[in-house]
């Protein structure tokens, strides 16, 4: 609770303050009561009135009140601060802002309104704005308490995990028993891959006041970045049992079942359960239909869509997923439910480019390089609109496709270097191949990804701990070198952005069995993507391309069609490297059952 700075106070209202502290707010209204029956003109009663129905969960009392003690005392920062509070409890968060603004500018020293305006931005996605803020209080004002861990959450929330971690260590330095700061600094390390940091932060976040749902939630994704899987599961299920509308947890505790057991009826009766805990279902839904589709039920998936649909039909998340499942087979339902989400969400860059892909899929390829030319000119760098416009270009036979996919340009293969430690590739290889096949321990392909009949395992290659997986930033430092070098600069999407300089924007394994592929995608959030073959079946590729890494066809059917264009056959030890908004794929392979194929990919975006 805030401080309000009145002329004057009473010992009455200070046993009001005494008891909203101590969380009484119902005895609290009464002491109050017979207060403001004597003094009903007094702001500071207004505001702890205000204050214990904001505590009680009465939003609109809440509001009314602060007004009326704005009205009778609005140079006073307090009730501002606890209107800005009311506000964003109900999601009026413009409105909301510019009350805690208002308080900031009455007294600019008030860390609480700076937390809660801190905290108003975050939740309008607007986490520069956040952090500058922060920022300046904490060096004009000082670090007052938590706002050095709220300023660790903000750059959490941004991506910008090496700045969090060290600001989170920075809180923790300043207040050693702030739990919060202990588990936002274990989430941000899990979530780098620093798994062993992790697991001793998220202990030390239990032992000092946060053994709640959201720990035993990041507990468990520990867990199973471990290869723990058994132990995560059980952990995602302790995360529910302490709050069952953790719909976060929910998904991952059927995501970690479909992939340990690859029993898509069970996951689905763990699924039905868990919509009837969560009060809104939609991502579970969702969910629930790419398991469907990645099992081989596309029209499960579709028919449980249609069914929400018909209770629902403003609900642009359900559009979305049903026209990413009916595209591949169904081109008129995936175009209606394209144009449905439009509806809803006519200015969403990513419902515009399922929009798009829509349009392709019936033909319609003027209309979607319109599109995406519109979606270029929001962002230059949206891969998705890149990809849509070059497919459109190929369908109309315009010239200028060629500058967007120049396989020989831009399409480039090479070996891996040996990296220090070995005597030379294949001795390396071979350690990295054991290295990586100790890590998928899965027997199934994850929902939403390219692959099937195969496993695939999220590697940090920075912060690995076994040396050949760390010593594969090295392999394929100068490669990538070479490759930026080798393209230059220019106007098109992926020379104007050359700096010369990358880092990698995520990393992962993916081992094929017998009969597995990647169906034909792209990389909407990349730069460049890549290719590197670890170990093969002995004939893979031989005939018939089998294995091969095929460029250039769409992942799902086109008027009129549109073959694959390009080819590159696979060797151990070979790395390609090609624009991330290339559609790419690989063609199904035999072998005997024991045969796999090894890869790690990744993406570089520009440092």
């Amino acid at each position: 609770m805030s401080a309000f700075h009145p002329t004057t106070t009473t010992v009455q209202l200070d046993a009001v303050a005494r008891l909203l502290q101590a969380g009484q707010p119902a005895q609290a209204r009464l002491l109050l009561g017979e207060y403001m029956r004597v003094h009903p003109d007094a702001a500071i009663a207004h505001w702890l009135l205000g204050t214990s129905l904001l505590i009680s969960g009465d939003l609109a009392g809440a509001e009314r009140s602060a007004r009326e003690a704005i009205r009778l005392d609005a140079r006073n920062a307090s009730p501002h601060t606890l209107l800005g509070e009311v506000l964003a409890s109900q999601g009026r968060m413009p409105q909301a802002e510019a009350a805690l603004r208002q308080a900031i500018t009455l007294r600019p020293m008030d860390a609480q309104a700076v937390a809660h305006l801190a905290n108003v931005l975050l939740a309008q996605a607007r986490g520069p704005d956040a952090q500058r803020l922060l920022d300046d209080f904490i060096r004009t004002v000082g670090p007052a308490p938590g706002l050095l861990t709220l300023r660790a959450q903000t750059l959490s929330s941004m991506g910008d995990h090496p700045k969090a971690v060290r600001a989170f260590r920075q809180a923790i330095e300043a207040t050693p028993h702030d739990g919060l700061a202990y588990l936002g600094l274990a989430a941000v390390l899990a979530d780098s891959g620093q798994l062993a940091s992790a697991a001793e932060a998220v202990s030390a976040a239990m032992a000092n006041g946060q053994d709640g749902a959201q720990a035993r939630f990041v507990l468990a994704r520990i867990l199973l970045g471990q290869q723990r899987l058994q132990e995560a599961e059980t952990e995602f299920r302790h995360a529910i049992r302490m709050r069952p509308d953790f719909v976060q947890a929910h998904v991952n505790l059927a995501e970690v079942m479909w992939m340990r057991t690859g029993d898509a009826d069970a996951v689905v009766s763990q699924i039905d359960t868990s919509l009837r805990m969560v009060p809104e279902p939609t991502v579970l839904l969702v969910f629930k239909a790419q398991l469907l589709d990645a099992a081989g039920e596309p029209e499960a998936a579709l028919t449980g869509l249609d069914a929400a649909l018909a209770s629902t039909q403003r609900n642009p998340a359900l559009h979305l997923a049903a026209a990413r499942i009916a595209i591949k087979w169904d081109a008129d339902r995936a175009l209606m439910h394209a144009e449905q989400a439009r509806k809803l969400q006519p200015t969403d860059p990513t419902t515009l480019g399922c929009y798009g892909n829509a349009l392709l899929a019936n033909g319609h390829a003027e209309q979607a390089d319109a599109l995406a030319s519109k979606l270029l000119a929001i962002n230059a760098n949206d891969g998705l609109a890149t990809a849509l416009r070059a497919t459109a270009w190929r369908m109309l036979g315009d010239p200028r496709y060629g500058s967007l996919y120049s396989y020989n340009q831009f399409v480039r293969a090479g070996m891996i270097d040996t990296p220090d430690g070995w005597p030379d590739l294949p001795a390396y290889l071979d350690d990295l191949t054991h290295s990586l096949l100790r890590l998928h321990a899965f027997r199934i392909h994850p929902v939403g990804q390219s692959l099937r009949n195969g496993t695939q395992v999220d590697l940090s290659i920075e912060h690995a701990t076994d040396p050949a997986i760390r010593a594969f930033a090295q392999a394929i430092d100068g490669p990538i070198r070479q490759y930026l070098q080798a393209i230059g600069t220019g106007t098109d999407p992926l020379q104007r952005r050359n700096t010369g300089h990358y880092r990698l924007g995520g990393s992962w394994s993916v081992r094929l069995r017998p009969g597995g592929y990647h169906f034909n995608h792209f990389h909407p959030e990349g730069w460049l993507s890549s290719a590197c073959y670890i170990q093969l079946p002995h004939e893979l590729g031989t005939t018939g391309g089998e294995g091969w890494l095929q460029f250039g066809e769409p992942g799902f059917p086109t008027t009129p069609a549109l073959p694959p264009e390009y080819f590159v056959r696979p060797e151990s030890g070979l790395l390609v490297l090609f624009p991330s908004w290339f559609w790419h794929g690989t063609v199904p392979f035999g072998g005997a059952t024991a045969d796999s194929r090894l890869t790690i990919a990744f993406d570089v975006v520009p440092a």
